[in-house]
């Protein structure tokens, strides 16, 4: 798969004959696997086109918006699905202020001679544009909004699953187990004098599911291990005021975990952050909470 990165719209060089689906696609669901399929059963060379940052973070003003899915991470799925160019816009108020005609040309240009879309698409400046606009310029092939169980996917779904503790169903509609994937860094080494080390994550800005210890598996060093995780502030002891992202990984060693990038594979919500009154009920529940996991890692290997 070829990365073609655009910051200059006004300088766009052709490409082969191209069949392209075009959006955020933020969390690459099965409705966008849906869209990226149809492209991949053409004779056309195949390409996603997206925009980065999110649109939503230049629009709402959000530098830090919450995402399911980094541009790295939908590279590699992309180049796992075997899509011929992932083509990336660098997405500004200029950009964002392109009319509909504008957009076209630009799409033109790079050679562009079918479409897949959803039913709702839109597109140009204030989503002036629609599917009947690229009809007259492309062969379109348009995509039923995908279901399942009468609930339509989306990212917005998917966030309010994750929002809820909702892991199961998420995961089904993302056709993967959501993960962050982050770096390691140092945090106040508490959890290791319990008996308990865990790995703090830098998570960035990823969107975190709801708060709460969860069962997860953890990808290190091309290797695969079993843990628990916890979102929160860490109420009972040390408070922190921004989220902390921390994991328990089964038979590992704190000290190795320093400097790791970690990719953290959400399985189950356990429960929800809970204050304790003191160490002891604290450490009774994370032994609880260990035991749990381990049990439902048995059912599962059974």
């Amino acid at each position: 798969m070829e990365i073609i990165r655009i910051k200059d719209y006004k300088n766009i060089e052709p490409l082969p004959e191209l069949i392209a689906t075009i959006g955020a696609f933020d969390g690459l669901h099965l409705g966008h696997q849906k869209l990226i399929e149809r492209c991949l059963d053409s004779s056309l060379k195949s390409a996603v086109i997206t925009f980065y940052p999110h649109p939503d973070s230049i629009l709402k003003k959000l530098s830090d918006y919450p995402l399911l899915m980094p541009i790295e991470k939908k590279e590699e799925i992309l180049e796992k699905m075997g899509i011929d160019y992932f083509i990336i816009f660098e997405f500004n108020k200029e950009f964002s202020m392109l009319k509909k005609d504008e957009f076209i040309q630009i799409l033109h240009i790079l050679n562009v001679k079918e479409l897949v879309f959803g039913y709702d698409f839109r597109f140009g400046y204030k989503g002036e544009g629609s599917i009947k606009d690229l009809e007259k310029e492309f062969k379109i092939h348009e995509q039923n909004k995908y279901q399942i169980d009468n609930v339509r996917v989306s990212s917005t779904y998917i966030k309010e699953l994750l929002s809820d503790g909702n892991i199961g169903l998420a995961n089904t509609l993302l056709g993967r187990e959501y993960s962050i994937r982050g770096k390691t860094f140092v945090g106040s080494k508490l959890g290791k004098s319990y008996g308990f080390p865990t790995a703090n994550i830098d998570y960035e800005n990823y969107y975190l599911p709801e708060n709460g210890v969860y069962l997860v598996k953890v990808l290190m060093d091309g290797a695969m291990y079993y843990g628990m995780a916890n979102i929160g502030h860490n109420p009972t002891f040390n408070f922190q005021n921004k989220l902390r992202f921390e994991v328990h990984i089964f038979d590992i060693k704190e000290e190795e975990l320093y400097g790791k990038t970690l990719e953290v594979f959400f399985l189950k919500h356990l429960r929800e952050e809970i204050k304790f009154k003191n160490l002891e009920e604290l450490l009774n529940q994370l032994r609880f909470d260990k035991q749990e996991c381990i049990n439902l890692l048995n059912k599962i290997s059974n």
